[in-house]
């Protein structure tokens, strides 16, 4: 457990160091239009009432209905359910991408982190650890919902971008 923990940390401390290195760039001081923080807030928002009414949801229905996933996944379910939302949104909102920004980088990363978590994921299922006593286990389970929010971000930026190449054919 304790090895868990340090592993925990080193991890959290190298995504801040990238945090902070990738939002202290000169690229991200360039920052979105008016048009397009106002699509965010508007996803923002769609987001949070997606949180609240599943929240809700699971609230009164925990005790009604028996689901084979762990509770702390599915408030981790919930919060993923509510970016897919706000994703979905800003993608087809034309809000995702800063403009004149080259989005192949982050593109191949979110392919990096899919098949990263995918790898993890078909590890859990060889290994028979996804499932214990038929209840879907919180630390295999997540792979399994970054890999299914990945897959879904990658599929609205595909879906995107062969409706804006369809668009510019016709013009």
């Amino acid at each position: 457990m304790e090895d868990l923990r340090i592993g925990l940390f080193i991890g959290l401390f190298i995504a801040g160091v990238f945090g902070v290195l990738a939002f202290n760039s000169k690229k991200s001081k360039k920052g979105y239009d008016e048009r397009q923080l106002a699509v965010r807030g508007r996803g923002y928002t769609y987001a949070y009432f997606t949180v609240m009414i599943l929240s809700i949801l699971h609230i009164f229905t925990k005790d009604m209905i028996s689901l084979p996933v762990s509770n702390e996944l599915i408030s981790l379910i919930i919060l993923f359910i509510s970016g897919i939302v706000l994703n979905i949104y800003i993608v087809f909102h034309d809000a995702y991408y800063i403009y004149n920004n080259n989005c192949k980088k982050q593109f191949i990363a979110y392919i990096f982190i899919f098949l990263l978590n995918g790898g993890y994921l078909i590890r859990s299922i060889v290994d028979h650890t996804l499932f214990k006593d038929g209840v879907l286990q919180f630390r295999e389970g997540i792979n399994l919902i970054v890999a299914i929010s990945f897959i879904v971000l990658i599929l609205n930026l595909v879906v995107k971008l062969v409706i804006d190449r369809y668009k510019k054919e016709e013009e």
